[in-house]
């Protein structure tokens, strides 16, 4: 009961924040706006028709899905919410809930510690309220998420060091397995890793300190909790390192041409910019008052509270952030993949160190409400100062973010109207069901470099062209996307298509691959361009006719004749590399309407059949729309033995089958994919079929299992 009006405060404030922040419309930023929300409508939209996404045909071509690292499935948040609830009501649950798991975590946590209710409510509040938690949690999903689970993750370590016996131990070590799983669930790369190091880190510390065990116990809350996070996200994680191997990010940013860093013995300091990303109202604010207390803390408390943990990882955190490598760099890059990892985004090393501050200025109230009269009073005056401190600086970071620009850009939308299809959508929806095909929005900006769509996400010009992932949510296919991971072949293939190569993140068309041969392949059969440039836009550039089909106020939707179907028949076949390939087909010395191009050592060209396209047929059974993602069905008329092209990517756990009999897939023109027929007609069918899927669910069930086993177990005497 003593902590019962401190845990409803904590809640009472969440639901009101959140509530302050939905009523004029669902907050958006750049990467929920473009990413999280059409990968979250997908995903919900798959499961509530008993489906799992392990494809997605409208990005890239197509790409794998729930193999993504960020498109929710494993997260059980994402799973439940947007499953269950329509966009604006999951989005406004899914905020909640990691405000609440963050801020009664924390105070779990703190409690766990020692700390009064008073500076467990503190820790709690600041932890939850701070600029980078509130604003992330509204424009950058990864970043909250995984600092949400963080104190359950530490929660759990603590009381299974305190707790006697296994069955005790079993259950708090599956309480940080959860927090791991869903770590590795929401940010598998650089998130996971930093959130992983802080939990072992302190798994460590809390043993040695406790003196309980030795070595052995010291290895039992190390290996057991990360063993059964790694187990319980295994369903997730598997298929993700599957696609990883394949992308164009293997491995991680070492694949980049990153590379562990090197310092000097004196190259010591912390971020640079820490005035101004620390001490101002923004998307990395701790709070003056906050900060204020956690330094104060470690000359007043010394070894209680694990304040000598927090106060040297908080140290520790803020030199690893810095861009110029330090000692620290070098000595951690003995970790495997950390030094490229790192290297790449050296900031994002701030995501663990907000729990620092937080429990630090929670443990000095909690302190001085041990000293009567004028302790408690100074408490309760801190505490208030916080309060309002973060609530101000809350309300001026919003302020701010909504006349920003690029990543930290807030707007508040309806977002049912944002995504619904624009007139062009259902024109596009309309001709595209009839005939299949593919569609591209494109809009040359007038800097001359291409500025990535993302970063206009909120222009009404920018939406009507139906870019920034829009496609997914019209059902209509795209080759172009915003995702920082995508099929290695598929960004090779775009390079050539461009003549040039872009940001990982991105993968558009830019004006010198308008008139690419390489487009007709994709079967871009529907270009959207502006009706009339706006003044950050200039007119775009295609030196073929292209027929106008469609035009309104805002956008002009012109049709390229000289587009493949999305499947058809060759019978001249030829082997080369993925790089001579994409070259010949570029240049037009390879015609990709009468001969395929084979992955493998070049060969003589197969005989062309005397089979006329006249008497051949390939038409789709159903509307590919209306199908799951991941199984593909055609019918094939065959005058001679042939070879069908389908222009969707190519990927492993792709399997065919004609008329039932399983066919190889070969890699075709680059990057999509290829089987033979024999003459005659035939039913060919593809199918995605993992086993990476079925081998991550029965290890995380397994888990599940082996952990019920252990923390239901009766305990026995020593």
């Amino acid at each position: 009961m003593r902590n019962l009006p401190w845990v409803a405060g904590l809640c009472a404030i969440a639901g009101v924040t959140i509530y302050d922040l939905v009523r004029d419309g669902t907050p958006l930023g750049m990467d929920t706006a473009t990413a999280f929300y059409p990968w979250y409508a997908y995903l919900g939209e798959s499961l509530r028709s008993g489906h799992i996404p392990m494809w997605n045909p409208f990005q890239f071509a197509g790409t794998p899905f729930a193999a993504d690292p960020e498109s929710g499935w494993a997260y059980l948040p994402a799973m439940l919410f947007f499953t269950l609830l329509p966009l604006p009501q999951a989005a406004a649950a899914y905020m909640l809930f990691h405000v609440l798991l963050a801020a009664l975590a924390t105070y779990a946590l703190s409690r766990s510690l020692g700390i009064h209710p008073v500076g467990a409510f503190a820790s709690g509040f600041a932890y939850s309220y701070s600029g980078f938690f509130l604003g992330h949690n509204v424009c950058c999903f990864a970043y909250a998420d995984v600092a949400a689970w963080l104190p359950l993750g530490l929660l759990g370590l603590e009381r299974a060091i305190q707790a006697r016996g296994t069955p005790s131990r079993a259950r708090w070590w599956a309480v940080t397995g959860l927090a791991i799983s869903q770590i590795l669930a929401a940010w598998i790369g650089q998130g996971a890793y930093y959130a992983l190091v802080l939990l072992c880190a302190y798994a460590a510390y809390r043993s040695i300190s406790r003196s309980r065990g030795g070595i052995r116990t010291l290895l039992m809350h190390e290996v057991a909790p990360v063993g059964i996070g790694f187990g319980l996200a295994a369903v997730g994680l598997l298929p993700r390192l599957e696609y990883n191997l394949v992308s164009n990010l293997p491995g991680g940013y070492g694949a980049a041409g990153l590379q562990s860093p090197t310092a000097g013995l004196m190259d010591w300091g912390i971020i640079e910019d820490w005035q101004t990303r620390l001490l101002q109202p923004g998307f990395h604010y701790a709070g003056l008052s906050v900060l204020l207390m956690a330094v104060c803390a470690p000359f007043i408390i010394r070894a209680c509270y694990a304040v000598p943990f927090f106060t040297v990882t908080s140290v520790l955190v803020l030199v690893l952030a810095r861009w110029q490598p330090t000692p620290l760099h070098v000595a951690l890059s003995v970790l495997p993949g950390f030094g490229p990892m790192h290297e790449h985004a050296p900031e994002r090393a701030l995501l663990i160190w907000f729990i620092g501050p937080a429990l630090l200025s929670g443990a000095l109230l909690s302190r001085l409400m041990t000293v009567r009269h004028w302790g408690r009073a100074l408490a309760g005056v801190l505490l208030l100062l916080a309060v309002f401190d973060l609530s101000l600086s809350w309300r001026i970071q919003l302020e701010d973010a909504q006349v920003a620009t690029g990543a930290y850009e807030i707007h508040h939308l309806d977002p049912d109207a944002y995504y619904a299809p624009t007139a062009a959508e259902r024109f596009l929806q309309g001709v595209t069901a009839a005939r299949p095909a593919r569609v591209v929005g494109y809009a040359q900006h007038v800097s001359g470099g291409p500025l990535p769509y993302t970063l206009r996400w909120a222009s009404p010009r920018v939406v009507a062209l139906g870019v920034n992932n829009r496609a997914m949510l019209a059902g209509l296919y795209d080759v172009q996307g915003y995702d920082p991971i995508h099929l290695a072949r598929f960004d090779a293939y775009m390079s050539a298509l461009n003549a040039q190569p872009q940001n990982y993140h991105q993968s558009d068309v830019f004006e010198s691959g308008l008139d690419s041969r390489l487009l007709d392949l994709l079967g871009v059969r529907y270009i959207v361009v502006a009706a009339q440039p706006a003044s950050d836009e200039s007119e775009s550039h295609i030196t073929r006719a292209l027929q106008t089909v469609y035009l309104d106020d805002q956008v002009r939707v012109l049709e390229n004749e000289l587009a493949l179907p999305r499947a058809w028949l060759v019978h001249g076949a030829v082997r080369m590399d993925a790089e001579h390939a994409l070259a010949g087909l570029a240049s037009g010395e390879i015609d990709p309407r009468r001969t395929v191009v084979l992955d493998g050592t070049p060969a003589e060209q197969s005989t062309e059949s005397t089979g006329s396209a006249a008497d051949e047929s390939v038409t789709w059974d159903g509307n590919p729309v209306e199908l799951p993602g991941d199984d593909v069905r055609l019918h094939v008329h065959a005058g001679a033995p042939a070879w069908l092209v389908l222009s969707d990517t190519y990927y492993p756990a792709w399997h065919a089958r004609v008329d039932g009999v399983p066919t190889p897939i070969e890699l075709a023109d680059g990057a999509l994919r290829a089987v033979a027929v024999p003459p005659g007609d035939h039913s060919v069918q593809f199918v995605y079929d993992s086993p990476a899927l079925a081998i991550g669910a029965a290890i995380s069930g397994l888990t599940v299992a082996v952990v019920a086993v252990l923390a239901l177990r009766k305990c026995t005497a020593a």
